[in-house]
């Protein structure tokens, strides 16, 4: 394995979620670079439907968490709010869903490497966000994510399954599959 190898599957392999954070705040220029991770994601067409926003304010990111009380305890200094804007979209029912997935994973992966935590939470309703951040209608809120440096660092692994994997075709005489505890 070479050794930007090595440096890709361990900062994969140390992305964890990270649910409790030291009372620091994120750097501004450590903001920018993960932003600047986020949009160089892989983007259908190039269309790039992601947009952004930033929450550093206490007082917002406690309204954020209030509206998601299941995440509500996790202590975070930053949030993200990824948004889908499907403007320039040609095809029909789709508002960049895949794309701004794809610019979060990259976040995730970027904060790993820059020795930050993150979390990815899904459990929202967009209505909420909406009003909250004054996000428009034809925007979506597609993810969120709580940043800051970390707590304390979940040992780095990976959950392959050689029986998730399909060769050729899927084969469906195999019942395998058990349904993967939830962490909250």
């Amino acid at each position: 394995m070479t050794e930007t190898e090595q440096y890709v599957f361990q900062t994969i392999y140390a992305r964890r979620s990270v649910r409790h954070f030291l009372e620091k705040p994120v750097e501004s220029e450590k903001i920018t670079r993960l932003l600047k991770a986020a949009m160089a994601a892989p983007s259908a067409c190039n269309i790039q439907p992601w947009e952004f926003i930033v929450v550093e304010d206490p007082a917002t990111i406690a309204q954020i968490k209030a509206e998601i009380p299941r995440y509500a305890d996790y202590n975070t200094p930053l949030v993200m709010v990824v948004c889908g804007n499907p403007r320039f979209i040609p095809w029909e029912n789709d508002v960049g869903t895949l794309d701004c997935a794809a610019a979060i994973e990259n976040i995730l992966l970027a904060a790993t490497a820059m020795e930050l935590g993150s979390v990815w939470i899904g459990g929202f309703r967009s209505d909420s966000l909406r009003r909250l951040l004054d996000i428009p209608q034809t925007v979506y809120p597609i993810g969120v994510v709580y940043i800051g440096y970390p707590a304390s660092v979940p040992p780095p692994r990976t959950q392959y399954k050689p029986e998730l994997v399909h060769y050729g075709s899927y084969d469906r005489t195999r019942e395998y599959r058990k349904k993967p505890e939830a962490i909250v």
